[in-house]
């Protein structure tokens, strides 16, 4: 029984060798015309552009679903979406078959969420200015009173006698204490003002780039050529049992 099997399957191998110029030639075919296909086929263009944000933290400019709802509009043969790539970097994609359109939809969503960037960090800028302008002017204005306040104690001192300390004394003296823990509080505030303006950055672009995807060139040819050559030689011992059949039935 196992020299029967051993010698089919010998005789599976000398079939198949004879019919080697078929099972080379069909798949080369196929992964040529497959090939073909794949580096003549339409190819989609893909456009990114990646926007720094700043400090931003405004749902409207850095959620991709919000951004979505705000900016895109579907097009025909165009798609484009917003995504975080990192913290504080948000970037706009488009994919199209044509250059020209995904350029020109590119730079389109870029100009008007660029646009936001900067008014969204003006407003930022300006209100981090007039904090500061704010403890500013109120510890100078705290500071004036202080001194009129220190004057007065200055004054109330020449004034004692025998070490008696007069109720207007202490006042004056607790108003003065007062008066400098809100001109300290005052400097607190306009020192991290100050912090903060240091640590603007303006929005800007940071990269643009339009790129044709990959066809697949070298993946598909080697694809086809494998199950071509798989099929073929299928169809190579299907063609041998048949013929072999079709003796059996004769005799």
């Amino acid at each position: 029984m196992t020299d029967q099997k051993e010698y089919l399957f010998y005789k599976n191998l000398v079939f198949i060798w004879s019919k080697k110029w078929i099972l080379l030639i069909i798949p080369i075919i196929i992964a040529l015309i497959v090939s073909a296909f794949s580096f003549f086929g339409s190819r989609e263009y893909v456009g990114k552009a990646v926007y720094y944000t700043s400090t931003l933290d405004k749902d409207d400019l850095t959620n991709p679903l919000l951004l979505k709802e705000k900016y895109i509009t579907e097009k025909e043969n165009l798609k484009a979406n917003f995504s975080v790539v990192s913290r504080g970097n948000v970037q706009i994609r488009v994919v199209g078959e044509n250059k020209e359109d995904v350029q020109n939809e590119l730079t389109l969503l870029g100009a008007q969420y660029f646009e936001d960037l900067q008014e969204n960090y003006k407003i930022r800028y300006e209100q981090t200015e007039n904090s500061l302008k704010f403890y500013e002017q109120n510890k100078e204005d705290v500071k004036a009173k202080d001194d009129l306040i220190d004057k007065e104690i200055e004054e109330a001192s020449e004034e004692l006698e025998d070490q008696i300390v007069s109720e207007n004394y202490l006042e004056l003296l607790s108003r003065s204490i007062t008066m400098e823990e809100i001109v300290l509080e005052y400097e607190n505030g306009a020192y991290r003002k100050n912090v903060d303006l240091e640590d603007f950055v303006e929005p800007k672009l940071l990269s643009e780039e339009i790129t044709e995807s990959d066809n697949y060139l070298v993946q598909n040819m080697f694809i086809s050529f494998a199950l071509s050559f798989f099929l073929t030689l299928i169809g190579i011992m299907l063609w041998r049992y048949i013929r072999e059949a079709r003796r059996a039935l004769n005799d």
